[in-house]
């Protein structure tokens, strides 16, 4: 099955776009079961990856603010550039099929990035589920403070230099992938080094229905390779001493995995990783 597309079109050209993947009929479930509030100049693009042969899309999506992008295709990634490469918007802002929105956080996003036109990214808090803590002040993406962590749902862009750049998420990483996380940290890394300019800002814009990947695997040892991979790209000279750092932290915890066995899983994710990139 090729690549289809249902789109209403919004009448005007949106502002922000908010990019959701999906995947699966309970994917497009959980979309349709979910808060989006209709607002001027804002449009939700949808790209579900469908193994249907002829899939049927929800009459709750079947609305002017809606488009839908259809694709057999299958990992995060590579979904996340399937809606990279659709939209159309000056800014846009990275989601899921298990978030819900308010108009008041979507137009905190549109005024954050109209207000700071020096800076091409801007990430933000949630709420949700998972309990997440985040500084309370605004700070430099290139200069973030200890323990920060960024989660996919929390990226606003603007459209036109993210795409001028050429960086894509590595459809190695994420969901469906051969590593199981990290492409939203590796994408804001290359970004970043790229030269594109990013903020922090402690406003609250959406609430996650759902676990993230981080919490709901965090023992998982394919997490733990996932580590070792993707620390090598964004610490290249002391991955190894963080790799330590890491493992000491966890056996602290109280987690029956070893420190050794922790080490192993971690230098096995950057192998491959390595391996990868000499490819």
């Amino acid at each position: 099955m090729k690549n289809n597309y249902f789109c209403l079109m919004n009448r005007s050209t949106p502002i922000l776009q908010v990019l959701i993947c999906t995947f699966g009929n309970d994917g497009i479930s959980k979309v349709a079961e979910g808060i989006h509030p209709e607002i001027a100049g804002v449009e939700y693009l949808v790209s579900w990856q469908s193994c249907a042969e002829n899939p049927t899309i929800p009459q709750e999506l079947d609305r002017h603010d809606f488009k839908i992008i259809i694709s057999n295709t299958k990992g995060l990634s590579r979904n996340r550039n399937i809606a990279l490469d659709a939209a159309t918007a000056k800014y846009c802002l990275i989601s899921d099929d298990d978030v819900d929105y308010d108009a008041d956080g979507l137009q905190k996003v549109i005024d954050v990035l109209e207000n700071n036109r020096d800076i091409c990214i801007a990430t933000f808090k949630y709420s949700g589920k998972d309990i997440k803590v985040y500084p309370d002040y605004i700070f430099d993406l290139n200069k973030p403070p200890k323990n920060y962590s960024l989660s996919s749902i929390e990226i606003a862009f603007r459209r036109e230099p993210v795409i001028k750049s050429g960086i894509r998420f590595d459809e190695r990483y994420g969901v469906g992938a051969e590593f199981i996380a990290g492409e939203e940290n590796l994408w804001i890394h290359y970004l970043l080094k790229n030269g594109l300019t990013g903020r922090f800002f402690p406003i609250n814009i959406a609430f996650h229905n759902g676990e993230s990947t981080g919490s709901r695997l965090a023992s998982d040892p394919k997490l733990i390779e996932c580590k070792g991979a993707v620390f090598t790209h964004l610490y290249p000279g002391t991955w190894i001493l963080r790799m330590i750092r890491h493992a000491l932290r966890c056996r602290k915890t109280g987690w029956k995995l070893g420190k050794m066995s922790y080490c192993r899983f971690w230098i096995s994710g950057a192998l491959k990783a390595k391996k990868c990139t000499n490819c």
